[in-house]
């Protein structure tokens, strides 16, 4: 299964390096505009923002890592979305989650996160969202 072209995935790539240099600032910004965003969802969270960003940070850097062999990633994200259903989330929580994270790497990435980046990022984020989304209640996670 090919979802991304080399072109999408080198260009999530190269403003994923720009936002990975400082990683735990910039999963620390990703919580906080979430919960400024949707402050329901803080429940959910067990961990400090910085210990949670710290964790979104890298299973970002498992995904970009493997989006050029998104078939190996398929049950990583089942699993993903598994654990999410089980805290709660629920799939309108999504597409806040995603805007989040374009807000967050816009910011993180500063000139290098241009239209076309925003595009790569939203395509991954929407299909892998997707995925997750497929791991919901009575689904087999794996």
């Amino acid at each position: 299964m090919t979802m991304f072209s080399k072109e999408e995935v080198e260009v999530i790539r190269g403003t994923w390096m720009a936002v990975a240099t400082n990683r735990d600032k910039a999963g620390e910004i990703f919580y906080n505009k979430l919960f400024q965003h949707a402050p329901e969802v803080k429940c959910m969270f067990a961990d400090s923002p910085k210990v949670q960003g710290r964790k979104l940070m890298e299973t970002l850097a498992t995904v970009v890592d493997g989006l050029d062999r998104i078939d190996s990633l398929v049950p990583f994200v089942k699993q993903l979305g598994q654990l999410h259903t089980d805290t709660g989330v629920k799939p309108q929580h999504y597409d806040i989650v995603g805007a989040t994270l374009i807000e967050t790497l816009r910011e993180m990435a500063g000139g290098r996160f241009d239209a076309k980046a925003e595009a790569a990022w939203k395509k991954a984020y929407d299909a892998l969202a997707g995925i997750m989304k497929t791991a919901g209640p009575g689904s087999k996670a794996a």
